[in-house]
């Protein structure tokens, strides 16, 4: 039978007019003056990361500027959203706050800043937008006494991990001894079941059931074995605890995982669990079917074992593993309490789990736990034997026996640092559900930091770091997974500050990937991308097309400065840019050659690409992007490659033409 793993040591509208309020009281009235479609809508990627009615605005010589000149310059951006404008204060840096008179959505305010920026009086603009305390210490009470939280000594660092994730809707099965009644779990459970086939270990008078609760595993002198007997260790609701307590809710704890829910399936009872009701819970927390029993609703995504026995992998352990595996779950194993190599542990010793040996709170390991190189990562134990407040405080019953009163304790084990990863699983796939299960254990190796105390004989591992290894798989977009095609293109992006996305109204940040790219947001990503250089934009733009208040003025006036985009000339004489328009594919190739500085280059006699002929107008510049890497095109079916000319070009492959121009050329 096998044991569980801890030792028992345990901006107002005015109609017709827009009203502009100076400091001192000058009114300064203009009409409402409409503006067309295209200039109010902003391009994809032009608006800041959230609406604000607040403005810091740097004047390039304010002391020879009248209040009246100000306020005119405030005019042109205020009539077309119909607001008054005050001039609140100067900052130390000789820039003027002002407020609009009401909140502003993101577009709007991205409309204001672009056509503020256009001012020739005007040095810079930018939104004065609220910021929030990060990463704000829990308050639940007992927060403090969890070290193994923390980044210091041998913390996993969790907390800094929740400013990204908080494992939100992650389903991780304990499988375990059950669960009891507590506060800080009861709107985090799932419906689990009780695997046990045996009446005598379940304890409540029946085999298996749709009832996980722990009825205790508690037994008598003379029974499982040994001399004296021991009370109940409520183990499951322990390790759920450590998982998942709910944080912030000003009570006890906080889980590695709080936005998690649980699974719990009971495997465990008196002296123990058989393997066989231990390899069908696993099994059924991943989906599986059991003979006699519901089907399982909620699949879990990660399994947590926490618990074992010195034996060798058996078929049947293997087999489940193997299933679980199969359906994507990440499974977690304890390595075992008894201070031995862990390859000698089941189910440690079987294939594609996640193995997790103990340290203490200086991170050092811990005594009891098992070493060697089959432990992938090390992980907070604890160690209460010469100090009770150095285990891992979680979750309990205080029932002796049966179930009583709820409560919290320390326990020590493997049994513990085994749920700290499956928490941190937990955070890294509500950071990015594609993750596979052999990605989320490379994540969690690769980030694992030096352990700061001891390993004797044999560690391999590093210990657990939850914020880098949530980081490693985080995406700055919300709508872009870290398993996605070219998401660190598209995170370079943001990184580089080329593409700031949107703010959506739930708070979070997206990219919109499959979004094609406009003529005046592409020319906003190539201003940026050459740095943002230093221009004043010409009071004539030099396209009939784009007025000098459009957001992105300076940016296209640049590109043609720069003879980037030559635009067309229409009919009547005029030169347009057609800045709403789609960028094709191959318009983007002579966009990439001309931003390069035309360089000299001799388009081979056979085309790259099957679809580009040899009289395509960008047949030269298409075959250049094809010869330094920047476009691979397509490999069809038939074995050939194509480049699509004439197909828009989306902003995830815009990512990663910008991304492999500037490993190039920058």
């Amino acid at each position: 039978m096998a044991k569980i793993l801890c030792p028992r040591v345990l901006v107002r509208a005015v109609a017709g007019a827009a009203v502009l309020l100076l400091t001192g009281g000058t009114l300064v009235a203009g009409p409402a003056v409409a503006v067309s479609q295209v200039e109010q809508t902003p391009a994809p990627d032009a608006a800041p990361e959230t609406g604000t009615n607040r403005f810091i605005v740097k004047f390039t010589n304010r002391s020879s500027l009248s209040g009246h000149d100000r306020a005119q310059s405030y005019v042109q951006a205020a009539e077309p959203l119909e607001t008054s404008v005050t001039e609140l204060h100067q900052t130390a840096a000789g820039a003027t706050v002002i407020e609009v008179d009401r909140e502003l959505s993101t577009e709007e305010t991205a409309a204001v800043v672009g056509t503020l920026a256009a001012n020739p009086n005007i040095e810079s603009v930018e939104p004065d937008i609220l910021l929030h305390p990060a990463a704000v210490t829990p308050n639940d009470p007992r927060y403090p006494q969890q070290w193994n939280l923390q980044a210091a000594g041998g913390g996993a660092n969790v907390a800094a991990a929740w400013n990204v994730s908080t494992g939100e809707r992650q389903v991780v099965a304990v499988v375990d001894t059950g669960i009891t009644a507590h506060t800080e779990l009861r709107s985090k459970l799932l419906p689990g079941y009780d695997v046990i086939t045996d009446p005598a270990v379940a304890g409540d008078g029946n085999g298996r059931d749709a009832d996980p609760r722990d009825e205790g595993d508690w037994y008598p002198a003379g029974a499982c074995g040994r001399t004296v007997g021991a009370p109940s260790t409520w183990h499951g609701t322990h390790v759920s605890g450590i998982i998942a307590a709910t944080a912030n809710n000003r009570v006890g704890i906080s889980g590695v995982a709080p936005g998690a829910l649980i699974l719990p399936v009971r495997a465990l009872g008196t002296c123990g669990g058989y393997m066989s009701d231990i390899s069908d819970g696993i099994i059924w927390a991943a989906g599986g079917q059991l003979p006699g029993a519901p089907s399982n609703p909620t699949p879990a995504r990660v399994i947590n074992l926490s618990l074992g026995g010195v034996s060798t992998c058996s078929g049947a352990m293997q087999e489940a593993i193997d299933f679980a595996v199969g359906r994507g779950a990440v499974v977690v194993a304890a390595a075992g309490n008894d201070g031995i190599a862990a390859d000698r542990s089941q189910p440690a010793n079987c294939r594609d789990v996640v193995v997790v040996g103990a340290t203490d709170a200086n991170g050092s390991r811990a005594v009891y736990s098992n070493y060697g190189p089959l432990v992938d990562v090390m992980a907070p134990g604890g160690n209460t034997f010469t100090d009770p407040a150095g285990g891992i405080l979680s979750t309990v019953n205080t029932g002796t026996s049966v179930p009583a009163a709820e409560g919290y304790e320390f326990y020590q084990g493997t049994s513990m640092a085994a749920p700290h990863v499956a928490g941190t699983a937990a955070l890294l796939l509500a950071a990015d559900p594609g993750l596979k299960p052999a990605q989320v254990e490379a994540a969690l190796k690769e980030t694992a930091r030096t352990l700061p105390g001891t390993c004797f004989p044999h560690c391999g591992p590093e210990l657990l770091d939850a914020a880098a290894a949530v980081a490693s798989v985080a995406s700055p977009f919300a709508d872009v997974p870290h398993s996605m095609l070219f998401s660190d293109e598209m995170g370079w992006m943001a990184a580089a500050g080329i593409s700031t996305g949107w703010t959506e109204a739930n708070g979070s940040r997206t990219y919109r990937p499959l979004d094609s790219v406009n003529r005046d947001a592409m020319a906003a990503f190539m201003y940026r991308l050459a740095g943002s250089p230093k221009f004043t934009a010409p009071k004539k733009s030099p396209f009939a097309d784009v007025s000098t208040s459009n957001q992105f003025y300076r940016e296209i006036a640049w590109l043609a400065a720069e003879e980037i985009s030559t635009g067309w000339l229409e009919s009547n004489g005029t030169k347009t840019y057609r800045p709403r328009q789609s960028v094709n594919r191959d318009a983007m190739a002579a966009f990439m050659y001309r931003y390069a500085d035309s360089p000299d280059f001799t388009p081979p006699g056979k085309a790259p690409f099957r679809d580009v002929a040899k009289n395509n107008q960008f047949y030269k510049e298409i075959s250049w992007l094809a010869s330094t890497g920047i476009s691979t095109g397509w490999t069809e079916p038939n074995g050939t490659s194509t480049y699509r000319p004439l197909t828009a070009v989306k902003r995830d492959a815009m990512a990663a033409f910008m991304k492999r121009f500037d490993t190039q050329f920058n």
